[in-house]
């Protein structure tokens, strides 16, 4: 049975979050872990099976794989998403837990980096740090909080645009031929138009609240930025 939650599009995670998400993404085990529950759920007997796989040279036990789980769950990558019948029949009485990833892509945004492991030249996939990206363009952020302020707002307006991209989708199902480059470009334009009044309005005040407040943070930045009027 398919999990009736669905990923989200995007999970951002600040503050000791954001650092033990890092530190668990520098295990390559870890890493191959959230790849396999992004595409589905799983019980920990799949993930020995799936790792094992990978790497039939090494044995792979179940409480290795249930500690890497726990690491994963406490930075807020993988979830406990039901449970289903153990046994090759899922005949059993017993029952196991299945685990899904939050979402589809993960965004670290912290710039307290300190300390951290080295990326030893592995790719994070879909992750970033975002705030020192920011801080790179010249943005200088007051505090903690604001910094949160300004992620949390483009997890809720990223929120409601995927809502009217689902609608989106029904429109072009519709039509028989169309360029995948406008494909794109229409089922962006009617994620918006499709979302309902309500909708529409906390989006463009969200997005308004974002610029605003980049704007104020690359105003206060220094460095070898423009002048902002």
């Amino acid at each position: 049975m398919e999990s009736s939650n669905p990923l989200d599009t995007l999970k951002i995670l600040t503050g000791t979050q954001a650092i033990d998400a890092y530190k668990a993404l520098s295990d390559n085990n870890r890493r191959q872990i959230l790849h396999a529950l992004r595409a589905r759920r799983m019980s920990t007997l799949e993930l020995v099976e799936f790792l094992s796989e990978k790497d039939p040279k090494k044995e792979v036990k179940p409480q290795t794989v249930r500690y890497h789980i726990k690491e994963l769950e406490k930075c807020g990558l993988v979830t406990q998403d039901g449970y289903e019948p153990a046994g090759t029949n899922g005949d059993s009485h017993i029952m196991q837990k299945l685990w899904r990833a939050t979402a589809e892509n993960v965004f670290i945004t912290t710039g307290a980096m300190d300390g951290l492991p080295d990326r030893n030249g592995y790719d994070l996939d879909k992750t970033l740090d975002i705030v020192s990206t920011m801080r790179q363009l010249g943005l200088s952020f007051t505090d903690e909080k604001e910094v949160q302020e300004i992620t949390e707002n483009f997890a809720k307006r990223d929120k409601l645009h995927m809502r009217g991209i689902e609608f989106a989708k029904e429109n072009l199902r519709d039509v028989c031929e169309i360029d995948p480059k406008l494909y794109v470009v229409f089922r962006r334009i009617l994620g918006l138009v499709r979302l309902s009044e309500k909708d529409y309005k906390d989006y463009w005040k969200l997005s308004r609240n974002i610029t605003d407040a980049l704007r104020e943070a690359y105003k206060r930045g220094e460095g070898k930025n423009p002048r902002v009027y």
